[in-house]
């Protein structure tokens, strides 16, 4: 079998003579020939330090995705993204919540006491819990990936880093697109409509549906498992009159799965227990014999107005946001055939943000100041059953109404976060820059939680005894940034960064003892050195970035599997990124991005083993990960316009857990998706030709190993990836 390496450089091999252009950013619909032409690399305009900014002048790591067009059907969701760029890893244990990792950054609990570690932003306002984290990708500007601590803009939870969606706005024009598209499971639709009302107020509402079968079938139950259905609506508006601005958003979505496409992958369980009996289609990537099928479903509403004033001595921004909504899931713990073990759990939450701020541009000084304010609520009810484990084991006669082996985890949480921030940017020489940024968080949660059921063998999968805890504590942390960047030529910089990160502390929703739900993890921070260049060369025909830089990382959290969570005191993170575009010809662009991790935790006892975890890797951090796109436009005799896009990507091992055990390990995989977009002379449509997955490669979403269930040497459960999948479709103005 081909490794990830030779795939990416055959692929490239076959497309490069038979390509002849293409710009990767841009609406297909827009684009003059003339645009498509250019030689150049240009630059993009950027809010993602809180400022209109061009990417290259910002003084810390940031990738830049551009969709072709209103939809791209290679970018169609968030799991798309971090095939795109390096250094992020997306993984699902379900699908309403995914986990996000920058950097080998991330949490792998999503609780009611938890909070994220890497952030999920919709134009710049953080959505707090990542029950509202996986989105469809349609109508969508750009997606920033935001690498490294970046407390003094956006507050707690964005020690990793953040993913901002930026979504396309209202124009003063009108025009309708609508795109139609099928493929071998399934199909999708997407709407926009975008009117000028009168010439203050501009409107825009976009649509997205999808339905896709699913692709690995449970041979007891008959059923595809993976059918995913999508819905999102979403109404903007726009009003400006002279020094004031008014945007306004509100947004509905609606998902359900059958789901998850868990298999069976590693060493058959000891005969003992079953043997092949219980894992009858171990190892194979199109059916598996589970005794049921897991759900997911989720409903969710988004709400954002914000303001903008202008004034003499500067900007005044208001943004609010608030997001509403449930989900649930039902999932299979095993995936054998035998007296089901389950992981189901429901929760209801809302959030209430405020940023309320001031820029300034002075002579030589640009800052912004503010105030932050956000309240959350969080009810969560889990269930963790073990009675299949417990059967399994030949220990049911101990299952009473006592210990019933199963436990019930009902949680609620309140958060309220206040923060104070300044951020300021001094030209104090011809080439010089220097940026100095300040924030103080305050962190409030009240949590409550109540535990019934319990372990008949006390082992510490369950709790013992039922209880209930109710508690509060606060934390407060400053984060800072301060920056340095030379700008050698108009066309070349140099920075260098110190930055900081701080997450709150949190409390464990699956505790099963009173003493470790009270026992709330601490507060992690992390400080981050950087130094890096981006530049342009070749007359601006090359753009090429990179940095190196290291982390220092106290008290991490960790979701120590079916242990408790825990703080790692010490870990230890370096590495370097490079990132290039190169327009080698008209017409014909190579990009792609590299990322090396070096990440170990330096002190560390696993809370439930007491197993020393010094010189393990930290979770989701691959070694290596590497990017390559190739984008390829021209227009034939007859005028006829042709765009292919490619897009490979290799990742290398990686583990999901913190003790790194065979089961968690998540091998080391590549993907290629390709497309053929094509646009007949004077047609207002588009017409794209797409295969994802080209290869039609095995990877997991999710790696969970079985050997702490004890009737297995090394097995793992694998929530399998999409197969390949081929699709057509059509995009064209009404």
């Amino acid at each position: 079998m081909m490794d990830g390496y030779q795939r990416a450089f055959i692929t490239f091999t076959l497309l490069l003579p038979s390509l002849a252009v293409a710009d990767q950013n841009g609406d297909l619909f827009s684009y003059s020939l003339e645009q498509l032409m250019e030689v150049e690399v240009t630059d993009v305009l950027t809010k993602a330090d809180k400022r209109d900014s061009l990417s290259q002048h910002i003084p810390f790591s940031l990738s830049i995705l551009e969709p072709n067009n209103f939809y791209s059907p290679l970018l169609s969701s968030l799991g798309q993204v971090d095939h795109r760029v390096s250094g992020l890893v997306i993984t699902e244990y379900n699908q309403v919540t995914p986990q996000f990792f920058i950097r080998g950054v991330g949490s792998n609990a999503s609780g009611s006491g938890d909070d994220p570690s890497v952030a999920y932003l919709v134009d710049g306002m953080n959505v707090s819990r990542p029950g509202f984290h996986r989105q469809q990708l349609f109508d969508v500007k750009q997606i920033e990936v935001m690498k490294g601590p970046q407390g003094t803009l956006y507050g707690k939870g964005v020690i990793g880093g953040a993913v901002n969606v930026v979504l396309n706005k209202p124009e003063a024009k009108d025009y309708s697109q609508l795109s139609l598209g099928i493929n071998d499971r399934g199909w999708d639709a997407h709407l926009i409509s975008n009117r000028r009302i009168n010439e203050h107020v501009n409107n825009r509402v976009s649509i997205a549906y999808s339905s896709s079968k699913g692709y690995l079938e449970n041979q007891v139950t008959g059923a595809e498992l993976s059918d995913t259905e999508d819905f999102t609506l979403r109404e903007q508006m726009a009003w400006r009159a002279g020094d004031h601005q008014l945007e306004w958003m509100l947004e509905y979505g609606h998902s359900s799965s059958l789901e998850p496409a868990r298999m069976y992958v590693g060493d058959i369980p000891y005969a003992a227990f079953g043997g092949v009996g219980l894992t009858p289609y171990a190892n194979d990537w199109d059916q598996v014999a589970i005794p049921w099928d897991g759900s997911s479903a989720r409903e969710y509403y988004t709400s954002s107005l914000r303001y903008q004033w202008d004034v003499d001595y500067g900007t005044w921004v208001s943004h609010t946001f608030f997001t509403s909504g449930d989900y649930e899931f039902e999932l299979p713990v095993m995936p054998i055939d035998f007296n089901p073990s389950n992981n189901a759990g429901e929760e209801d939450s809302w959030q209430l943000s405020q940023e309320l701020r001031l820029q300034v541009e002075w002579r030589e000084w640009s800052w912004n100041a503010g105030l932050f304010l956000s309240r959350e609520g969080i009810k969560r009810d889990e269930l963790a059953d073990f009675v299949g484990l417990v059967s399994l084991l030949g220990a049911a006669p101990l299952l009473t109404p006592d210990t019933p082996g199963t436990t019930f985890y009902d949680s609620t949480n309140d958060v309220l976060n206040a923060a104070l921030f300044a951020r300021g940017r001094w030209h104090f020489a011809a080439d010089w820059r220097a940026s100095l940024g300040l924030r103080r968080d305050y962190v409030k949660k009240d949590f409550r939680l109540s535990v019934t059921g319990g372990d008949p063998l006390d082992i510490g999968l369950l709790n013992s005894a039922d209880f209930l805890i109710d508690t509060s504590e606060s934390w407060q942390e400053w984060s800072y940034s301060l920056s340095l960047d030379y700008h050698m030529t108009e066309q070349l910089m140099w920075y260098a960064l110190v930055s900081s990160g701080f997450k709150a502390g949190n409390f464990n929703s699956l505790a099963t003892s009173p003493q470790s739900a009270l026992a709330s993890s601490r507060p992690e921070s992390a400080v981050n050195t950087e130094l890096g260049w981006k530049g342009f060369f070749r007359e601006r025909a090359l753009q090429f970035n990179g940095a190196v830089f290291h982390m220092d990382y106290e008290d991490l959290q960790v979701f120590a599997g079916v242990e408790s969570e825990a703080n790692a005191p010490q870990a230890d993170i370096a590495g370097m990124e490079l990132e290039v575009r190169f327009r080698l010809r008209q017409g014909l662009e190579l990009s792609g991005n590299y990322t090396y991790l070096d990440t170990e935790f330096e002190h560390f006892l696993s809370p439930g083993s007491g197993e020393d975890l010094a010189g393990k890797r930290l979770l989701r951090a691959p070694s290596h990960a590497l990017v390559l796109r190739l984008n390829y436009s021209w227009q034939d005799q007859r005028h006829t316009r042709y765009w292919v896009e490619w897009d490979g990507s290799y990742t290398s091992k990686f583990y999901s857990d913190p003790q790194n055990v065979p089961g968690s390990r998540i091998p080391g995989y590549s993907v290629s998706d390709v497309a053929l977009y094509l646009q007949p002379a004077g047609a207002q449509g588009v017409m794209a030709l797409w295969v994802r997955n080209l290869f039609d490669e095995h990877y997991p979403l999710h790696a969970f190993g079985q050997e702490v269930f004890l009737y297995t040497p090394r097995g793992s459960a694998w929530n399998l990836a999409a197969p390949r999948t081929l699709g057509l479709s059509f995009s064209w103005d009404l």
